[in-house]
């Protein structure tokens, strides 16, 4: 009995140390997979941010230009309503400066024109229709309410050529007067896209001050208002994008993961670089699945083979037992007074070796 019950002890014991075995092995497996996790989330963050900042990057130089060219006009402008000059001599030049900043910008800009002196004058030759009111237009609201600096005026629809423009617009030497240049936002545009084609980013697209799409490498996307749409792609990302403290975050949408970069640029825009992680993400998923089914498998064959070697062992040792207890039961059966005489003799032995504090194994060796 005691024999048996070392033999289930020890089939315990193995038992216990192969489990212990198993999940030494997970753990390393799961601690394995958190670093790799983390490895490609920090790479795919590095990515965006270096998308994210090249785009910020190639967006600023492209507003400095057109703040430049902005101040330079108006310093010509505050000179000339200093002089006196007369309405002729300020429309000239504005004609002039128009033709100039057209070929130095590529056709980026239209011109120079602006509220001079309580009058209209447009380098472009355009021609606004009667509700047209220049005051009333964000160029001149927001030029007025930044005072000696240049206002970057977000996007909109440019009532001469219908097409999608920013506006740099200050005010002139007498307060009132204000001088304004459109730019178009195709340069926007073509940095966005050229960064995604390049396989620096997923998605890439800039925000203006009201979460308006100004630029977007998916241009049918262009012009949208994020922030009152819903049931969108991108108003999901605006909506992370107002509850995020960080540079960067994460965020699901319709069973896809996506980790967004972002960065600011001068003007208050906002440069998103989108990575979808999904595929890579659903890549190690599926490692850690087949590595940790490998591995149980592995580990459920051994320990089926150690427990039947455990129950063969318990097998061999109960037959030795039974065939050494048949052969002492033959000989005590000789003389009535030796019957039984082994037997005791095993027990008292066991007795003995358990007082003298053998483990049970040498117990049952000395039985």
């Amino acid at each position: 009995m005691n024999k048996e019950k070392y033999i289930s002890n020890s089939t315990v014991r193995r038992t216990l140390l192969s489990a212990l075995a198993i999940l030494v092995i997970l753990s390393v497996i799961v601690v394995y997979y958190a670093m790799l996790y983390s490895e490609s989330r920090q790479k795919i963050i590095a990515n965006g941010e270096l998308s994210a900042m090249t785009s910020a990057s190639q967006i600023d130089k492209y507003l400095l230009k057109g703040i430049e060219t902005m101040k330079l006009a108006c310093y010509t402008l505050d000179n000339m309503i200093r002089a006196g000059k007369t309405r002729e001599e300020i429309y000239d030049f504005l004609v002039s400066q128009s033709a100039a900043v057209k070929n130095t910008t590529s056709a980026s800009s239209t011109g120079v024109y602006g509220f001079i002196q309580g009058e209209y004058l447009d380098g472009t030759d355009w021609v606004p229709d009667s509700e047209y009111v220049p005051t009333d237009r964000p160029w001149y609201i927001d030029a007025r309410a930044n005072v000696g600096k240049v206002a970057v005026v977000d996007p909109y629809i440019d009532a001469q050529t219908n097409n999608v423009m920013i506006t740099f617009s200050k005010t002139l030497c007498d307060v009132n007067s204000v001088a304004a240049m459109d730019f178009s936002v195709a340069p926007l545009q073509t940095i966005a896209e050229d960064i995604v084609t390049q396989g620096k980013s997923d998605m890439e697209l800039v925000l203006d001050r009201k979460y308006q799409v100004i630029a977007h490498s998916d241009r049918s996307e262009m012009g949208k208002k994020y922030l009152s749409e819903e049931e969108s792609f991108g108003h999901a990302l605006v909506m992370k994008l107002r509850t995020s403290e960080g540079s960067y975050f994460s965020m699901r949408y319709n069973g896809a993961e996506y980790i967004v970069y972002t960065v600011t640029t001068s003007n208050g825009w906002i440069c998103l670089s989108v990575a979808d992680a999904t595929r890579t993400f659903s890549q190690l998923r599926i490692i850690l699945l087949f590595t940790v089914l490998a591995i149980l498998l592995v580990l459920a064959v051994l320990l089926f083979i150690l427990i039947r070697s455990g129950r063969k062992q318990k097998q061999f040792t109960q037959l030795s037992i039974h065939v050494v207890e048949s052969l002492a039961a033959a000989i005590d059966a000789k003389d009535s007074y030796t019957n039984g005489h082994s037997g005791r003799v095993a027990e008292y032995a066991r007795e003995i070796s358990r007082r003298a504090g053998y483990p049970e194994k040498r117990q049952s060796e000395i039985y």
